[in-house]
């Protein structure tokens, strides 16, 4: 018997918690809502999450489990239910911030802020790989602190993030923007 989540479309949608979106950025967030809900809701994603090896971050969940949590909509605000509408808290920011962050989420706010020059000058699979990765922050998921090994991205953000660019097709490295935002 299958369960209900793989019954059950998820809607994936992006709530601009302010005012930072100009016209170009949020024409292409839209455009990356559109291509995100796609990708989650089709059988291939789900394929690739149930057999991926998710070493860190995954809280003793089982990839069924994972998928199950990704697409229920709970999305970890305060007594939010599984609605199978994954809300997507976005805002943008114009400084770089170093260190290669091209986006962050606030783990508190659930706010997912991304770089606007990553936005701006990235290819589109890049900033639907960084929502679907942040996203999984917004759950609950986590990445180690340290790049040791390589155990960064063997975590259930970064995994989810790559299965989403390899469905898109993506090919070109996604890398921040060293500047700082200027009109």
């Amino acid at each position: 018997m299958q369960s209900n989540y793989a019954q059950q479309r998820v809607k994936v949608q992006a709530i601009e918690v302010d005012t930072s979106f100009d016209a170009v950025s949020r024409a292409k967030l839209q455009q990356a809502v559109k291509v995100l809900d796609s990708i989650l809701n089709c059988e291939a994603f789900a394929q690739k999450v149930l057999q991926t090896n998710f070493k860190i971050g995954n809280h003793g969940l089982t990839n069924t489990q994972i998928l199950e949590l990704i697409r229920s909509g709970a999305d970890n605000y305060k007594d939010k239910p599984k609605d199978y509408s994954i809300d997507i808290r976005v805002a943008v920011f114009d400084p770089y911030a170093g260190y290669g962050n091209f986006g962050t989420t606030n783990m508190t706010t659930r706010i997912t802020s991304t770089h606007r020059c990553f936005i701006l000058n990235s290819e589109i699979q890049c900033y639907i790989s960084h929502l679907a990765h942040e996203y999984m922050h917004q759950i609950g998921f986590y990445d180690e602190k340290k790049w040791a090994l390589g155990t960064k991205t063997e975590s259930v953000p970064y995994k989810i993030g790559n299965i989403v660019k390899a469905l898109i097709g993506g090919k070109a490295p996604c890398v921040a923007q060293k500047q700082t935002f200027t009109k």
